[in-house]
């Protein structure tokens, strides 16, 4: 039984043969993998060691774009933790440099205007003025380019519609700084970085402040002090359409100081000023009178301006708008007290409508005042078959001259297809149609007026129909 169940002899020996051979085989596969990835290795090393330019070699260059990118952002790490330092800003300078003032508004849709917002008591008026101001001063804070030179703002005033807020902003200037103010701290600089900064930050969406309603204008000094102290501002909110406010004394404020009075109308009306003295003629020696139709004072929304030895006994204008800012301003010795405001809300001056009969007139609304803002109106002039209009212009004041390329782009007049813009002498317009269609257009820029008479012809000839 052990023997047929014995292997035989040789048959064991040939499974150690197979055995020790398949040994064999693995071994000699496994020193040519080790001797070929020792192959390649030594090829990938001969590479990398490869001399491509002076001394360095393939393994450098491959290495150098790593290493340059670990090093920019280590950088922007380090930028980001350490605080903005600037060697060459002296850090004295918001407490002794040259102060600069701007004064601007935004409008915010978040809240619906109240009467109180114009009390600067009011418990409205003190927390919606809080939050601007805290907003404003993080915003310019914060900002690297800006932060430096900021020392303060505030709301100063509030107006209807969706609420309009009013602020004024200060900085501090070295004395070199012609370089600053024409490019840091200009006004078209310090409103862009409040629009980025409201976007950025998210506060645009929050206070739902329109950052495209943002206006800015440098200021003068002694306007944006009377703002902080509230010491000679007047403020007047006229209510009511029939409403005046007759013998308003002018407070003596200190010597050489101006008087600033912010006056607001309501919507469809414009704003009548009537300055006059109690007395037969003139109290004063020297008078400066300004009058804007806005709280964001330039020289382009200046609307009446009079410097003159004397102010008249009575002297009337019609602000084109519902928002007026006026300077009174003495230049010497002058008993201010004398001299009464009396504001009146009128009616805006419709305009536009049907232009009929052989000859008439129209004008630009409130002339020979200037015209209120964003207004358009259309006239339609209608002429019998045959016959043909000539219209004659006796004054024309609109806006700037024409573009670069000819065309009228703010304040124009088109007739008949045809815009005139800018200040002529008086000229005549002969229709090319019986019908003839009329519009005037004002935006925010210019603030004039025009005048115009037209006549019917009779198309075949030369001679006035009447």
């Amino acid at each position: 039984m052990a023997d047929s169940e014995s292997i035989p002899m040789n048959e064991r020996r040939g499974s150690s043969h197979q055995t020790a051979g398949h040994s064999l085989l693995s071994e000699s596969c496994c020193q040519i993998v080790r001797n070929s990835r020792h192959s390649r290795y030594r090829q990938i090393q001969n590479f990398c060691n490869k001399i491509l330019c002076w001394r360095f070699k393939v393994w450098m260059f491959i290495l150098l774009p790593i290493v340059i990118l670990i090093t920019i952002i280590i950088v922007i790490i380090g930028i980001r933790a350490t605080p903005y330092d600037d060697d060459y800003i002296d850090p004295k300078l918001k407490m002794y440099g040259i102060p600069r003032y701007y004064v601007g508004s935004m409008k915010i849709s978040k809240y619906s205007f109240t009467p109180d917002l114009m009390i600067p008591q009011s418990k409205n008026y003190l927390y919606l003025s809080k939050v601007l101001k805290m907003m404003l001063c993080q915003l310019y804070n914060k900002s690297p380019a800006l932060g430096y030179y900021f020392v303060d703002s505030d709301v100063f005033s509030f107006s209807h519609g969706s609420v309009t807020a009013y602020f004024w902003l200060q900085f501090a200037m070295p004395e070199e700084h012609d370089l600053l103010v024409k490019y840091t701290l200009s006004a078209e600089m310090l409103s862009n970085a409040l629009r980025q900064q409201l976007y950025t930050d998210g506060m645009a969406k929050n206070m739902e402040v329109e950052p495209s309603s943002i206006t800015l204008q440098p200021a003068k000094e002694g306007y944006v002090q009377s703002l902080k102290t509230g010491q000679c501002v007047f403020r007047v909110l006229l209510l009511s359409k029939e409403q005046t406010f007759n013998s308003l004394r002018l407070v003596n404020c200190n010597k050489n100081s101006s008087n600033y009075w912010l006056v607001q109308g309501k919507n469809d009306h414009s704003i009548k000023t009537i300055i006059s003295t109690e007395g037969e003629g003139s109290v004063c020696t020297d008078v400066n009178v300004t009058m804007y139709n806005t709280w964001v004072p330039g020289s382009k929304q200046i609307v009446s301006k009079f410097s003159q030895t004397g102010l008249p006994t009575n002297h009337e204008v019609i602000i084109p708008g519902n928002m007026l800012l006026m300077t009174f301003s003495r230049l010497g010795e002058c008993d201010l007290s004398q001299y009464s405001i009396t504001f009146l809300q009128v009616p805006m001056a419709e305009c536009g409508g049907v232009l009929d009969g052989t000859n008439g007139s129209f004008t630009s609304p409130s002339y020979p005042n200037d015209h209120q803002e964003e207004i358009n109106c259309t006239w339609n002039l209608k002429v019998q078959e045959h016959y043909r209009a000539i219209i004659f212009f006796r004054e024309f004041k609109l806006g700037g001259p024409p573009t670069s390329g000819g065309s009228c782009e703010s304040d124009y007049l088109e007739v008949d297809g045809q815009r005139f813009c800018g200040d002529h002498k008086p000229f005549s317009f002969h229709s090319n149609s019986s019908n003839l269609l009329i519009t005037f257009h004002s935006s925010k820029t210019y603030t004039q007026s025009f005048a115009a008479d037209f006549i019917i012809t009779d198309g075949n000839s030369t001679k006035f129909h009447s």
